[in-house]
């Protein structure tokens, strides 16, 4: 999803900058939610 934002970021028009900030969102969120699984995880084992 980082990956996507990219050429939404890069344009002028609001609207368009808002989606790609929408894709960083859900790529960090994805990223944290990830990061979190692999702790409880290893906190489990």
């Amino acid at each position: 999803m980082l990956v996507l934002a990219g050429p939404f970021l890069a344009t002028s028009r609001p609207e368009t900058a808002i989606i790609g900030a929408l894709f960083v969102a859900v790529g960090v969120y994805g990223t944290v939610e990830s990061l979190a699984a692999a702790v409880l995880a290893y906190l489990d084992a």
